[in-house]
């Protein structure tokens, strides 16, 4: 009797994208790209300038504007997938390359939580989602802040509802007329944003990584402690009772249902005496999460490039007990990479800037077991590098 063979047809798994673009160059997208190097990922960067941070290690740099077409179909040429380092780019633009065959991961959808407050403050509180009091206002008058004034019972705060970050386009006025001021100067640029005055017990922060099947992980809540609107140190843990600690990831994870976003998601949080409330968001990678670099199992920066590019996300437990980083923010003059490297357990995160008072150069990191240790180790690495930033008492 003859035999038959029957042949199976062979099934071709399609791997997962390879080739990354960044639009931005800055220091996320330096620690993006040494997550992807560690993967085996190209990575592509739009720079606006040769010298930005992640020029020196992309596989490719391209140089142009974020928000000009020329530029971001250049890089759409050269890779297979596209996420952002900020969020200053234009909304259109982004949808575009996506019309044109390009996946946007965060897509436009999402990125506007974090460019406009005005949107974000009006659908998280369409959701439920607790924020300060607000008013957004497209042309300010004096009328309709006293109006407010009076309904809180102090001066607002007033924000640029478009395009501030680091502290800027805010201003805790103390009288009606620097509000005023405050509020005509950011209404040339959008419209303008008012929110109550919180008394603070600190500021919380909770990344969540969302991937392409839906598939979410967080890490752990973190306190972040900032000097000037700028974020100067993070600590794990948070010092939050667990109840609070549930309650902000809670929320975290509401944030991400409402924004969709793909990827990382930092959502900052107000803790008063009231409850918790979210301060703002960022649709990628953030400070409150260089942390995880040494401090949990997968970082924010490989979790995102996971994320975006379809491959399984990473476990997020932590490390160690404690964990601090502190931010290198330029001085009158640079600092001693020597001796801040002679400190025990710093580990230091060179942007590799020019180095220029004010400006965000980098960032150092100690794990450990004993939580003032970890904190004076770390703060020692950062004055060591010479930073401006002043340690907080609290």
């Amino acid at each position: 009797m003859t035999g038959s063979v029957s042949v199976v047809p062979k099934v071709t798994e399609v791997p997962p994208p390879r080739a990354l673009g960044v639009v931005g160059a800055g220091q996320l997208a330096r620690m993006m790209g040494e997550a992807a190097s560690e993967l085996g990922i190209e990575m592509t960067v739009l720079a606006s300038d040769p010298s930005d941070a992640a020029a020196s290690i992309a596989t490719r740099t391209l140089v142009g504007a974020a928000d000009d077409p020329h530029s971001l179909a250049a890089l759409a040429a050269v890779v297979e997938v596209i996420t952002l380092d900020h969020e200053l780019v234009d909304l259109d633009e982004l949808d575009a390359l996506a019309e044109r065959g390009t996946p946007v991961w965060p897509a436009s959808s999402s990125v506007i939580f974090a460019s406009r407050k005005d949107h974000q403050r009006r659908e998280f509180q369409r959701r439920d989602i607790p924020v300060p009091h607000f008013v957004i206002l497209e042309e300010p008058t004096i009328d309709d802040l006293e109006a407010f004034a009076t309904t809180l019972g102090h001066v607002p705060v007033v924000k640029a509802a478009r395009g501030g970050y680091d502290g800027r386009g805010v201003v805790m006025a103390t009288t009606l007329a620097e509000a005023m001021d405050a509020a005509l100067e950011f209404a040339t640029r959008g419209p303008v944003l008012l929110e109550e005055r919180l008394a603070l017990l600190g500021e919380v922060a909770v990344l969540v990584a969302t991937g392409l099947d839906g598939s979410r992980v967080t890490w752990p809540v973190v306190r972040t402690v900032q000097s000037d609107g700028m974020c100067a140190e993070v600590r794990f843990p948070s010092g939050l009772s667990a109840t609070e600690e549930q309650r902000a990831t809670q929320i975290a994870v509401q944030v991400a249902d409402v924004v969709g976003a793909i990827g990382v998601l930092a959502v900052e949080l107000f803790w008063t005496a009231e409850g918790i409330l979210v301060n703002e968001v960022a649709t990628r990678p953030h400070n409150s999460g260089h942390w995880t670099i040494e401090g949990s199992l997968t970082s924010q920066f490989e979790n995102h490039l996971r994320a975006v590019l379809g491959l399984p996300l990473g476990a997020t437990e932590p490390l160690a007990t404690h964990v601090v980083m502190v931010n290198v923010v330029g001085s009158a003059t640079p600092g001693d990479l020597a001796a801040a490297l002679a400190i025990t357990g710093v580990h230091v995160h060179d942007y590799g800037k020019s180095w220029r008072p004010g400006r965000k150069l980098g960032h150092v990191t100690v794990a450990g077991t004993d939580p003032e240790s970890v904190r004076v180790r770390a703060w020692a690495g950062a004055e060591a590098l010479g930073t401006a930033l002043e340690k907080d008492r609290t």
